[in-house]
């Protein structure tokens, strides 16, 4: 069972705890977002992010919070980010902290470039471990109840991953700065030392 079968209430009471950061984590992804008409959210969740950023389908692991992205309009397959097959269908995918759960990234990744159109795009949010949150929380993961078993990236790492998946024409957005969720400021960036990174990649 997921730890996000288990613990699906927490991770929808995070948000509404911490709800400024989460609402600059979705205006930092919103400043590098291309147009599109079909989206996909790989790691869905209860729908935090998609449903504010206009897209309405994604594949999720978790049947709990498949079933709370349902309720917010989301249409949601259970299907795991390794599992998902796809074939030049999208315009846009989307991940967001889906990147340190996967088992397999580079696959996820592979399996992403094949999703999309040529001139689609890869938008992948993740906390880069370089920074100061990073480091925080990989100090403090094995308390955690969702980090426990996260795999933490850097900026390059994932800019590494995504050219060896075939991604070209990166841009990267940043926000959160400062070493706890108590004690950060705000403000969007180009990539440098912010803990909320968002790199878009093109087909």
């Amino acid at each position: 069972m997921s730890v996000f079968d288990l613990y699906y209430e927490d991770y929808e009471k995070w948000f509404e705890k911490y709800s400024k950061i989460y609402e600059e984590e979705i205006k930092t992804i919103k400043a590098i977002l291309p147009p599109f008409k079909k989206a996909i959210e790989v790691g869905v969740g209860t729908g935090r992010f998609a449903k504010p950023l206009g897209i309405d389908y994604g594949i999720e692991v978790s049947e709990k919070m498949a079933e709370i992205g349902r309720k917010r309009g989301i249409k949601v397959d259970l299907v795991s980010a390794e599992n998902m097959n796809f074939e030049d269908e999208f315009d846009l995918i989307l991940m967001v902290t889906t990147i340190c759960f996967v088992k397999d990234p580079k696959k996820v990744l592979a399996n992403c470039y094949k999703a999309l159109k040529v001139g689609g795009s890869l938008v992948v949010a993740f906390v880069d471990k370089n920074s100061a949150l990073g480091k925080f929380y990989e100090k403090n993961k094995k308390n955690s109840k969702f980090y426990k078993e996260a795999t933490f990236f850097s900026k390059d790492e994932i800019i590494e991953m995504m050219k060896e998946a075939g991604f070209k024409n990166f841009e990267c957005k940043e926000n959160l700065y400062g070493d706890s969720l108590e004690n950060l400021r705000f403000e969007i960036n180009d990539c440098n030392q912010g803990a909320f990174k968002v790199i878009k990649g093109e087909k």
